[in-house]
């Protein structure tokens, strides 16, 4: 088995229906597949940070400890924000009718990073319920989950911009490719533009 059909398989283990990205008309669903998990896996997490009033006592009862749980709190709000609101956008890398391997082996590794961080983050908290709050296990817990959300938003970003991006590229690419054909096309008017007409619908498809 490949690294990438290994990767894929591991990605579907977690989430029934995924089939990856090779195929035009599966990219959208199995992108939304992606954020559908990660956003219930972290929604499911986010119920349990709650402290009962004694709890809650104990932790203000330390300014430090306060503050660690505030500001926790605040980053696993903007995290699952982000995943809920996310754009089904991304209509460029929808409608190409190949992405090349690399990209593609670039987007399995960030999709399964995405959903193993999330599930590091749900044991995270359950770890965390399970200690004293205010205690020095609950403040390390604590601690190794605030950077585990840090991780995880920044690897939203990383693969927001990664897909933007080579969808950009291959449309610039393509742009180029279109002039290169019009400007060199000698054989008769209008042939240069029937042959970039042909390369957009390599590219993206359609008539």
């Amino acid at each position: 088995m490949s690294l990438t059909a290994n990767i894929v398989e591991r990605i579907a283990s977690y989430i029934p229906g995924y089939a990856g990205y090779k195929q035009k008309e599966l990219r959208r669903e199995s992108d939304a597949l992606v954020r559908r998990h990660v956003s219930s896996v972290l929604s499911s997490a986010k119920a349990k940070m709650a402290l009962t009033p004694t709890a809650a006592r104990a932790v203000a009862a330390n300014p430090d400890a306060r503050y660690l749980w505030d500001s926790t709190k605040a980053l696993f709000d903007r995290v699952v924000q982000r995943i809920d609101k996310a754009p089904e956008g991304y209509s460029g890398f929808y409608d190409l009718v190949k992405v090349d391997e690399a990209a593609l082996d670039e987007i399995y590794r960030m999709d399964l990073a995405l959903v193993e961080k999330a599930g590091e983050v749900a044991k995270l908290v359950d770890e965390i319920s399970a200690a004293p709050p205010g205690s020095d296990a609950w403040t390390q817990k604590l601690q190794a989950l605030s950077a585990a959300l840090s991780q995880l938003d920044s690897a939203i970003d990383e693969r927001s911009n990664f897909i933007a991006g080579y969808s950009r590229q291959q449309a610039e690419a393509a742009g180029r490719q279109m002039g290169i054909i019009q400007a060199e096309q000698q054989e008769g008017p209008g042939q240069g533009q029937e042959q970039g007409r042909g390369l957009l619908r390599r590219l993206f498809g359609g008539r």
